[in-house]
């Protein structure tokens, strides 16, 4: 166990992060619940999901998927970042804008290790299993603020319009001086969004990426708003557990309107460029291909020789992501660092990777936080 990653001893290596929703807590909510499984643990959105799938729950797992919708996806869909800053200049007590903050902390820490190379060596990579666009919107602000001369990826090419491919994370922009003589690499993060984005549309067999529509077209109004409204006072009481969810029910006529409405939700829901919290897997083919091959792609970088792979807010419960890490553990000369939120977290990753000598989880007094890792834990400050 340790307290702090040294960046002495890896920004000349192959360096990729491991972003998840603890990064984005205080802006948008997690998976997390407030319902205990035990002392440590408590219950999520993915475990719930499938205890309701194997006791074969079907309208309690819909209930689960119109709460994810409506507390996790609808956020991000609807966020108006400009707002959150305007607002947090004018109320000090709005907080919002100090998540983004943390994220222009951590991509000026990674500009600044990547203008400590040499030659073209001057790219990371950033795998998020984040549906937002806090990467993007934090760049745009440092863009306007600062000087800094790094450039975002986020694998889509165009103009007016812009789509995502894998082949786009192959390629990084060159300067070149006034009489073609000098070639300069500009440092380049690229963003790799593992299940999905808000902003992602289905366009004609390609993924089509637009940050700056407010995707009111694509939010979903078929809610069960009364059986929701009872389904949430459960999923947010500390004192519930899984049978408290049976107290949920249904008569024959509100059973029939309740499957009305459950068929006109899914047929919706199953158009939205994310991931599913259950089988890990999207809807549509186009998404799910371009899923697939991303993961081939951190499989990839972490199979390279001195990679090293930062993990932070991630709670590696998607079991594909959690094996492929896994088995790139077999590459002795990666090494992984995996920010422990708390002690019930630490407990839970020792027990995902405790035999391997290769794994560092990183832990501090107290709790692991955005804020705390990128002044304590990731800095270049002394």
């Amino acid at each position: 166990m340790i307290d702090k990653i040294n960046i002495a001893d890896i920004y000349d290596k192959d360096i990729n992060f491991l972003i998840g929703a603890g990064a984005s807590t205080g802006l948008f909510p997690n998976l997390s619940t407030n319902m205990k499984i035990d002392e440590d643990n408590w219950e999520s959105i993915e475990t719930l999901a499938e205890h309701f799938d194997q006791t074969n729950k079907t309208a309690l797992k819909t209930l689960l998927f119109m709460y994810y919708y409506k507390e996790c996806i609808e956020p991000v869909m609807i966020c108006d970042y400009k707002s959150i800053q305007t607002s947090s200049n004018i109320d000090p007590e709005d907080k919002r804008q100090s998540v983004i903050d943390n994220y222009k902390s951590l991509l000026t820490t990674m500009s600044s290790i990547l203008d400590k190379r040499k030659g073209y060596d001057k790219k990371l990579s950033v795998f998020t299993t984040n549906y937002d666009s806090c990467f993007v919107e934090a760049y745009d602000q440092i863009i306007k603020e600062t000087k800094l001369d790094f450039n975002i990826n986020d694998g889509s090419k165009g103009f007016k319009s812009r789509y995502v491919e894998a082949r786009n994370f192959n390629s990084i922009q060159v300067q070149s001086g006034i009489f073609d003589k000098v070639h300069t690499a500009i440092s380049q993060i690229d963003i790799v969004h593992l299940h999905g984005s808000a902003y992602w549309r289905k366009e004609d067999e390609r993924i089509e990426v637009i940050y700056h529509n407010n995707n009111m077209d694509r939010k979903i109004d078929s809610i069960a708003q009364d059986k929701l409204t009872a389904f949430k006072q459960v999923i947010t009481n500390e004192e519930s557990n899984r049978n408290s969810f049976l107290n949920i029910e249904f008569t024959p006529a509100e059973k029939d309107a309740f499957d009305a409405t459950s068929s006109a939700f899914w047929d919706e829901y199953n158009k939205l460029p994310i991931v599913n919290p259950t089988k890990w897997k999207f809807h549509e083919t186009v998404f799910e291909e371009h899923y697939y091959q991303m993961l081939r792609h951190l499989s990839y970088e972490l199979e390279k020789p001195n990679s090293v792979l930062i993990a932070f807010g991630f709670s590696f419960a998607d079991e594909h992501i959690r094996n492929l890490v896994k088995r790139s553990l077999n590459n002795k000369k990666l090494i992984m660092y995996v920010s422990c939120f708390s002690e019930g977290q630490y407990n839970k990753m020792h027990e995902y990777f405790g035999n391997f000598n290769n794994v560092k989880l990183v832990k501090v007094d107290g709790r692991l936080d955005f804020t705390k890792f990128n002044t304590d834990v990731f800095t270049l400050a002394e």
